[in-house]
């Protein structure tokens, strides 16, 4: 990222400050629980720098409003500083099922332990009994009641992919139109089954595949990779 007004050599060029206007401090703490979070990754080489940084939103020049407010938005930001000096521990997360299932007591659903939910197909262009599953929740989100792939997280050559196994004989499964077209590759018991493609959809529309017909067997496992056509 270049920034023209930093180019050398500076004979006409000025020091310009953080803000050269009071900001409107925020009117939340940055450390409320009950608010949306955010986790923030650096090298923590920068941390001395990054401190030096944050002392200009503890100048009470930096901010709008009357002094009791630019106290409180300055002690907000001193909170943020020894925020950003403490490392988080993100834990292990409990991924859910792919079938959404609210009931207890249906056979169709194994416990989440005893099932490996989200990862990545890394042979996507090979045949059904050929494809390679690698569990990786780090590419998936879950907004609600829909899982997202995180596109720009997918190495190259790198399909994301849904494997899970049912008991069920008849079940449905339901797509999601996001902001880009996507084909979605459906294989049941490694043999392929349907080709979904987004194309034509409007964004938030969802299109519900019907399976019915399998072969008799204790269980069926369902393999589902996303690829951008």
């Amino acid at each position: 990222m270049g920034y023209p007004q930093n180019a050398l050599p500076l004979p006409d060029n000025f020091a310009e400050v953080s803000f050269p206007q009071e900001l409107t401090p925020p009117s939340v703490d940055p450390d409320d629980p009950d608010l949306e979070m955010i986790l923030v990754e650096y090298n923590p080489a920068w941390t001395k720098v990054l401190m030096a940084a944050c002392d200009q939103l503890t100048q009470f020049t930096s901010w709008q409003g009357t002094d009791d407010e630019k106290i409180l938005a300055v002690n907000r930001a001193i909170i943020l500083k020894i925020l950003l000096q403490q490392p988080v521990e993100v834990g292990e997360r409990d991924m859910p099922a792919p079938y959404w299932d609210d009931e207890t007591d249906v056979d169709e659903e194994l416990p989440v332990e005893e099932q490996i939910w989200y990862g990545e197909v890394t042979n996507p262009s090979a045949p059904a009994n050929e494809l390679t599953f690698v569990e990786n929740a780090v590419i998936w989100i879950i907004s609600g009641f829909i899982a997202l792939v995180l596109v720009p997280a997918l190495p190259a050559g790198v399909a994301a992919a849904l494997a899970f196994r049912t008991l069920a004989t008849r079940f449905t499964l339901a797509f999601n139109r996001g902001d880009i077209r996507e084909q979605f590759r459906v294989l049941i018991d490694a043999k392929e089954y349907t080709t979904v493609d987004t194309d034509g959809m409007s964004e938030g529309d969802i299109v519900e595949i019907n399976i019915d017909g399998l072969d008799e067997a204790d269980f069926h496992d369902i393999l589902i990779v996303v690829s951008n056509p």
